[in-house]
């Protein structure tokens, strides 16, 4: 693994609070016009989206949230508006950053290839006692890294697609937390999230204040009717 320097840590709670309302912006155009409503799932989104910026402009809040985005977390599991183009990949973002993971982003693409590099590592050391299923697993991971590192970025696949998810029997067994090393690796590529290596520790709000609960969602986005 590469030495984790500042400059790849990167800037503090400031980025990701660009990130969340870059991921808000992107949301609120695939919803489209919706009323702020607790009576269907997008309008009660909306609604929650409202608070969270409101509270990232007045810098009040830290970074993870805990507590305070229920409805947001509920809707990446449920998936119910997955069907709405446009919906899935910035909810996903937006849940990240807001528990604290965080986004890959360019000075992190080092620390990604060095994780790929370092579990391949691991696996021609006992490659012959592996499968064939074992071997496929690690050569697709590493052909990820190589469209990574000649500029490119891999195709999106489906769960059931990734290298992740093939036959690893042995790799489990054989190399030291195996399960945890590639599915940070998948995440990294798959679902935009900061390499594990580069994640920032959790981070107070520039303006301390944010109440201890939620306050009542119509008042905190400027009384708009619900």
């Amino acid at each position: 693994m590469i030495t984790i320097t500042p400059a790849i840590m990167g800037p503090g709670i400031e980025e990701e609070y660009a990130d969340i309302l870059s991921a808000i912006a992107d949301l609120r155009a695939a919803l489209g016009p919706c009323p702020l409503t607790n009576d269907r799932p997008d309008g009660r989104l909306l609604l929650e989206m409202a608070w969270v910026e409101q509270e990232v402009r007045a810098r009040r809040l830290p970074i993870p949230v805990k507590g305070y985005t229920g409805t947001l977390f509920y809707l990446v599991g449920s998936g119910e508006l997955n069907h709405i183009l446009g919906v899935q990949k910035p909810i996903g973002r937006l849940s990240w950053i807001l528990d604290g993971y965080g986004l890959i982003k360019p000075r992190h693409i080092p620390v990604l290839l060095s994780m790929i590099d370092d579990l391949y590592a691991e696996a021609r050391a006992i490659w012959d006692r592996l499968t064939d299923d074992d071997r496929m697993v690690m050569e697709d991971m590493r052909n990820q890294g190589d469209i990574i590192r000649a500029g490119g970025w891999p195709a999106p696949r489906r769960p059931q697609d990734q290298f992740m998810t093939k036959g690893d029997s042995l790799l489990k067994k054989l190399i030291p937390n195996y399960l945890n090393k590639k599915r940070r690796i998948a995440g990294s590529i798959y679902e935009e999230l900061r390499p594990y290596p580069a994640r920032k520790p959790p981070m107070a709000a520039p303006v301390p204040g944010l109440p201890a609960t939620p306050p009542f969602l119509p008042a905190a986005t400027g009384g708009r009717e619900h």
